[in-house]
Formats: structure tokens, sequence, C-alpha cells
């Protein structure tokens, strides 16, 4: 069956999909219009929707009618940033502050798209097709709910897999990395707090500032000295709060900042590298500490077997030249990783967006916008993968 000109069908719909949920842009958690918008456009393709009791977020499961089978699972993410748009577009976001600058409006116009493909030959295929829209995924916490709510679950999933617009690649590229693909990713506030004082008069008091500066530079030695030089880990101290005038040593100083990392073990002892790094510090420097540190989600790990399957699934939908082999990682997060730990045969992978001759804009840009013409390869590659695990082989 040629998935491609079976998808090419609903390519005007997609478009009008992904204008409607562009202008509309809602933040994590708060994606009630986008949530009823997608629960109407699956109603309408005739897939049911199992109650999740979340608030946002939707899935909708469709059942092959031939038989038995394996469970996929695709997912898409909806929220939106909170950031002024600047694209000038006709279809520009109409909620002052918010925007949709990473694509996610192209990613669930493509599921969209997907799930009414495959209801159309629903009696070709075997098993079932969930198709996951996921609220949150900005904040790293909409992953989770969903898992709770049981989207995994009754029967278990087989496969997960999702797809997110690169402006690295062209349109009509794919790649995906075999194991870890994208870092893990945990957050951390370090207070250092002390009597304060009058600036002129620095030995009567200890100073939070100072030892903020010390702490600062004290964490990149976790990386350079206490990591292999082999593994990959970041740490960044993202933003400082102290202090109030020209001449107040403050009482307080407070950093915040996030860690990544690629291997389970160098993630592990991170927080202990950096509570190590607060408490020599502040003894150092005669300050009280805090650390607060939160893990958030782990790495996203493809597995190899899947990959293998999106090449051939890209092979055979949009040709062996859109097939782009990647060696390397990012250091960027995603929240699918928390599937990917439920669900070992799982699938993370990038699709082109970048207009051939034109300059990337890439993410989280306020001029950043998803083509149009990604959505019919997206939408074909998710048709093909399930075809070759669901359909009459």
């Amino acid at each position: 069956m040629n998935l491609y000109q079976h998808v090419e069908g609903y390519r005007e719909a997609m478009t009008l999909w992904r204008h409607q949920i562009h202008s509309q842009p809602e933040v994590g958690f708060q994606e009630f219009k986008t949530t009823k918008f997608v629960e109407e456009e699956l109603k309408r393709a005739g897939i049911t929707l199992r109650s999740l009791n979340t608030g946002t977020g939707v899935l909708g499961v469709l059942k092959g009618e031939r038989g038995p089978g394996p469970v996929v699972v695709l997912r898409a993410d909806m929220d939106a940033l909170p950031m002024q748009e600047e694209t000038g577009l006709p279809y520009a976001s109409q909620n002052p502050g918010v925007m949709h600058a990473c694509g996610h409006d192209g990613h669930t116009a493509t599921l969209l798209g997907t799930a009414h493909a495959l209801a159309a030959i629903k009696e070709q295929l075997c098993g079932e097709v969930r198709f996951l829209f996921q609220p949150a995924e900005e904040t790293l916490a909409g992953a989770q709910g969903m898992i709770e709510a049981g989207v995994l679950d009754d029967p278990p999933a087989d496969y997960i897999a999702a797809l997110h617009g690169s402006s690295g690649l062209n349109l009509g590229q794919v790649t995906a990395l075999r194991g870890p693909a994208m870092a893990s990713a945990d957050k951390f506030t370090v207070t250092f707090t002390a009597a304060g004082g009058h600036g002129g008069y620095p030995h009567q008091t200890r100073d939070p500032i100072l030892t903020a500066a010390h702490f600062v530079t004290a964490v990149q030695e976790i990386v350079s000295r206490q990591v292999n030089a082999l593994d990959s880990a970041v740490v960044s101290v993202c933003a400082v709060e102290a202090g109030t005038a020209f001449n107040i040593i403050p009482r307080n100083a407070v950093m915040r900042g996030t860690i990544r990392t690629l291997n389970k073990a160098v993630r592990d002892q991170m927080e202990d590298r950096l509570r190590e790094k607060a408490a020599g510090v502040a003894a150092t420097f005669g300050c009280d500490y805090e650390v607060d540190f939160v893990p958030c989600v782990p790495p996203v790990v493809n597995d190899s077997a899947m990959v293998d399957r999106l090449y051939a699934a890209v092979e055979n939908v949009l040709g062996p030249n859109s097939i782009v082999e990647t060696t390397l990682p990012v250091m960027g997060s995603e929240d699918f990783a928390l599937y990917s730990e439920k669900v070992p045969k799982s699938l993370f992978f990038q699709i082109g967006i970048l207009e051939p001759g034109t300059e990337p804009i890439y993410g989280h840009n306020s001029r950043f916008d998803y083509h149009d013409g990604a959505l019919v390869p997206g939408a074909a590659v998710f048709c093909q993968l399930v075809w070759d695990l669901l359909g009459p082989n």
C-alpha cells in the first residue's frame, strides 16, 4: 500500500489544524481548548477516547479489525511557550505572551493526520494504536501524569514512538540515534545565607554573593575533574538572585540551574557532588547553605531495533536519500524519556522542517514556525511504522 499517497489526502486538513492550533497556543496544563479540539477531531475520525481525568491531555484508541496484535503508542506534545510571537503570520498567536515556538502545533497536527489516515484503513490492521496527546512537555512535567493515568496500560504498550521537528534538517529528512539520544535533566536551587551588613565593612559579616561566585566556579570542577572525560555532563547555573542596593551585603544569594547527563551512573552521582561543593564553599566563607535538588527526567534512549524500523519506514515512504545517520546525542531533554523507561521498544526521531536554501530559525525563538511541508512526511512515517508492525505483512 502506498501510504504516502494515502496520507497526502489529509495534507489540507493537517495544514488547517496546525494553523488553528498555532493561533490558539496554551502553556502547560492549560491546554483546554487544544484538548477539546483534538478530542473533536479524533471523534470525527471514529477514534475511541479513553477517559484520563487529567484536565488536559487526550488518549485516542484505534483497534485493528484483523484481530489481536501488539499495542503501538504514538505521542505528540501540545503545549506552547510563554513568549510573545513576532512572526507576523496570518495565523499568528492570538494569545498575548504565548506562542508555539517549539513546533508542538506541528506535532499535534501530524498525529491527528496519522489518526485519520490509520482509522481509514483499520480493517487491514491488527492490534491497537493509541494516539497520545500530552500536555506540559516544556516543563518536563506532563509525561508522568499521563503514565499515572494509565496511557501505557491495559493492555501494556509494546512499542512507543514520537517525532520532533528539526530546523537542522531539510524537509523530508529524518534522523534518530541508537541508544542515549537526549540528556537527562535535573534542576537545583542553592541558597547561601549570612548575617548581611554594610558594603563598606565586609569584615563585620559574611558575604553570600562572594560564596555564590566561588560556587559557580566550583561546580564546573565536577564535570572537568570528577566525571570521566569520555562521559558527557553539563552543570549550568542559569539564575542568580542577590542584593537590593549598591552598599548592602545581602543576607541571601540564591542560584538556580540544571544538570544534564547521558549516563545513568553519572547522573546518579551528580547530586552528591553538587551538595559537596555547596558545603565546601559555604564552610570556606562562613555561610549557611541549603540545596534543593529536583530530579526531572532520565535520558531519552532509543531502541536500536526501533531505529532500524524507522529507517526502513522512511526508505519506503520518503526514499533512502531522506535518511540522515546521526552519531551524536544532544544535551537537550525530553520527558518522552519517562515513556521509554517503561516501554523499552521506544523511538524518538527528528524530522526536517527547514526549506532548502533558507536560514534556519531554531525553536524557542519568537520568529519560529513549524513548516507545513513537514506534516505529510511525518504522518507518512508514523503510518508506515504502524503498518509494518500491525499490517498484513
